[in-house]
């Protein structure tokens, strides 16, 4: 059976730690996986590929960031309804969310490698990675489907209160992957990078599954299975403005990207590098967002909001210490672990890492900010609104768009390094205010 938690009871700051500690695991995991695929292609396959990989990243993070929207607030109704205690209701959103992700992610899989050379044009692809960076993307692409389903999975557990059995399908995930790279990079090239993230994907995905075919609230029968319209329509009311939201922001991704590719090799490299550490950045704050997530879904859907408020208090504390601690670690260590990627061509090699500290100092500067956007688009998500979360995604799609057209001719270089901070700038301070509104309507229709 599944480590199933309820948070509506018990010692607050204890069920935060003890959900969001496998999530920072897993994190940690995740951050593992893609620096092990970064140092292989760099170190084995050299500047050129190492940049096609990261040049197509943003394309094809479009589509899993989508992926990770939806799933998230799929997420939320579990939650919502295992705090509320109603097993037969909870089955029901899990039949029709298979049901949507077998759809959706057939969509996303077909659409993506479809529309990926074109992409590549759009981006203004330097023309000596372009052939690698398009095999990258279509096999990445066309597995899709497969990072669906491991993340409607994921968040099925998720709202069951169990983040173990997620951590311990990355772990076997990643162990896998390490060793998929050193069989398939040196002979396949950057399509064994994406080969080797595909099948490792597809392991977490059986193995998620087969757990959670040992718990009785997500023991599905055939009759779970007939159409439910309510329930589908809840899962896209929470589902589809958070996927459009993280869609949205990924288009300011896109447009960054194509500000980066008008550089040389060495600024795409660079930027590349220093985005692959972004996640150590905010490794931690992720982690506290899917715990304080879970936390206020399942108290809102027993509806213990009392119980929230002081959630979200501690939430906050525990915020700023891990922001503060993550900025002290990315201004100390930041251009050793920069260095890991690559070797030989020492000057050329120099010149990169002085793009991607630059890079990455001003995003650790930002982290912060970010952590507060965590705190309070996490808590909106948990009760069960996902509009104001998507409307933050517009104001940062927005200010990158003014960084990167805008202020490119005024700042240069800088104006790439600044985009992502600006956003998260804007977005924060408007997730708060709309928390403390959207709390006080929640209270006062309760007391009513």
């Amino acid at each position: 059976m599944a480590n199933t938690l309820d948070m509506t009871r018990g010692r607050i700051t204890g069920l935060l730690a003890k959900f969001a500690v496998p999530l920072l695991l897993v994190n940690i995991l995740q951050v593992l996986y893609t620096l092990i695929d970064s140092v292989v292609v760099g170190q084995l396959l050299g500047i050129d590929a190492f940049a096609a990989v990261g040049a197509s990243w943003a394309y094809y993070w479009l589509f899993l960031s989508a992926i990770l929207g939806v799933s998230q607030g799929f997420g939320t109704l579990f939650a919502q309804r295992f705090g509320a205690k109603d097993p037969e209701a909870l089955r029901r959103a899990f039949a029709m969310a298979c049901l949507l992700t077998v759809a959706g992610g057939a969509a996303f899989s077909a659409g993506g490698a479809l529309l990926c050379g074109p992409a590549l044009g759009w981006l203004g692809t330097p023309v000596d990675i372009i052939d690698q960076a398009a095999v990258y993307l279509r096999i990445s692409t066309s597995g899709l489907w497969i990072a669906f389903g491991y993340n409607l999975l994921a968040a099925m557990l998720r709202g069951l209160g169990d983040s173990r059995t997620p951590l311990e399908a990355m772990i076997l995930s990643t162990l896998l992957n390490i060793a998929l790279d050193l069989i398939l990079v040196a002979p396949l090239g950057v399509a064994g990078v994406a080969m080797a993230t595909l099948i490792s994907q597809s392991v977490a995905c059986a193995y998620c599954l087969r757990k959670l075919r040992r718990v009785p609230q997500a023991k599905l029968a055939r009759a779970d299975f007939r159409w439910d319209a309510k329930a589908a329509g809840a899962l896209l009311r929470l589902g589809l403005p958070l996927g459009f939201r993280n869609a949205v922001i990924s288009v300011g991704g896109l447009a960054v990207q194509n500000a980066i590719n008008g550089y040389d090799t060495v600024f795409v490299a660079g930027i590349t590098a220093s985005r692959r550490l972004n996640d150590l950045l905010w490794i931690i704050g992720s982690a506290l967002d899917g715990a304080l997530a879970t936390f206020v879904a399942q108290n809102f859907g027993a509806k213990q909001l009392a119980r929230i408020r002081h959630g979200v208090a501690i939430g906050r504390n525990m915020m700023i210490g891990a922001a503060v601690v993550i900025l002290a670690l990315a201004l100390v260590f930041g251009r050793t672990l920069l260095g890991l990627f690559f070797s030989g061509e020492a000057a050329l090699a120099g010149e990169v890492l002085d793009v991607a500290q630059r890079q990455l100092t001003v995003t650790a500067l930002g982290v912060p900010v970010l952590y507060m956007l965590f705190l309070y688009r996490s808590a909106l998500q948990g009760l069960g609104n996902a509009m104001i979360p998507m409307l933050s995604g517009f104001l940062e799609l927005g200010l990158r768009l003014v960084c990167v057209l805008l202020l490119l001719p005024l700042l240069g270089e800088w104006s790439v390094y600044l985009a992502d901070a600006a956003g998260w700038v804007v977005a924060a301070p408007l997730l708060y205010v709309a928390y403390i509104i959207v709390f006080k309507k929640k209270m006062h229709a309760a007391d009513i």
